[in-house]
């Protein structure tokens, strides 16, 4: 719990003028996600609820970010880690989970794909946990510059010590992502 106040407070230190908010549903779930630059880094910090099963997720983590294009094509993305704080029926997990992220807008316009992958093997998985990933894939309409409607589907799943498996999420969603 102490790490997760540290997190919060973490994040609020950051300049309050600029960071992306990303927040998505589905009928079981709901995962929000605050983003701000630190340099040529973003640090991330989000959370995911899933109503039916009672588990969740709490994540920070640091990604070098970028972008890349030209005039007919534009593509965002970012390779880093998170820290993963998993609770599933009795049984909590913490992930040092690597991986990146990407989005690309072909042509250049407001339509675009994106997708994430983080891992976590054995060796980097704690607690009552084996391995861990999350992964997610979307397509998104860029309503107004910086603003993004999306749906989408993700695969979030944790391995226990026990040699248990289950997904903490596995669906689609649909989702609003702010830029400011």
């Amino acid at each position: 719990m102490r790490w997760i106040v540290f997190a919060v407070l973490a994040a609020a230190s950051f300049s309050a003028a600029a960071g992306t908010l990303d927040i998505n549903l589905s009928n079981d779930t709901v995962e929000a996600k605050y983003d701000t630059p630190a340099g040529a880094a973003d640090w991330t910090f989000g959370g995911l609820y899933n109503r039916d099963d009672k588990t969740y997720f709490l994540n920070l983590g640091v990604l070098a970010t970028g972008d890349a294009g030209n005039k007919d094509n534009r593509i965002e993305g970012g390779l880093g880690g998170k820290i993963y704080t998993v609770h599933v029926p009795d049984n909590d997990v913490l992930a040092l989970a690597l991986g990146g992220q990407v989005r690309w807008f072909p042509g250049n316009r407001s339509v675009g794909i994106g997708g994430y992958a983080f891992y976590a093997p054995k060796v980097v998985t704690f607690i009552d946990g084996r391995s861990f990933y999350d992964a997610g894939l979307r397509v998104e309409v860029e309503v107004i510059r910086n603003s993004s409607v999306y749906l989408g589907y993700r695969w979030t799943k944790v391995e226990l010590d026990t040699g248990a498996s289950g997904y903490i999420d596995r669906g689609g969603f649909a989702g609003l992502m702010v830029k400011f």
